[in-house]
């Protein structure tokens, strides 16, 4: 942990934001794919005339529901990055505002 009150990475805020990002578009797809597999077996390989149904509309929930929570890791990344150009802008604005009264 630092010393200071504030530090800024911004290579390490970068990286940890594309990371997030990426698993945002890598898990959502894999998600997707997953349903499809789930209703392929329910729709051939494990069919129940009233339980292959109830699950195939319990799992599709399930899905839409962890693709919500897999797109808030996005917003994460949006915000450390909304941080660190937000820190940029005050730091480069407070500067010329000073070189400007010198």
């Amino acid at each position: 942990m630092p010393s200071n009150n504030v530090q800024l990475e911004y290579s390490q805020i970068d990286t940890v934001s594309s990371q997030l990002n990426n698993a945002v578009n890598n898990i959502n797809p894999q998600l997707l794919t997953l349903k499809n597999s789930v209703d392929n077996l329910l729709n051939d390989g494990l069919f129940l005339q009233q339980t292959s149904p109830a699950m195939q509309h319990a799992y599709e929930q399930f899905t839409t529901q962890l693709q919500q929570i897999v797109t808030k890791i996005g917003d994460f990344a949006k915000q450390f990055t909304d941080i660190k150009t937000q820190i940029n802008d005050m730091d480069t604005t407070m500067a010329n505002q000073i070189n400007q009264s010198s």
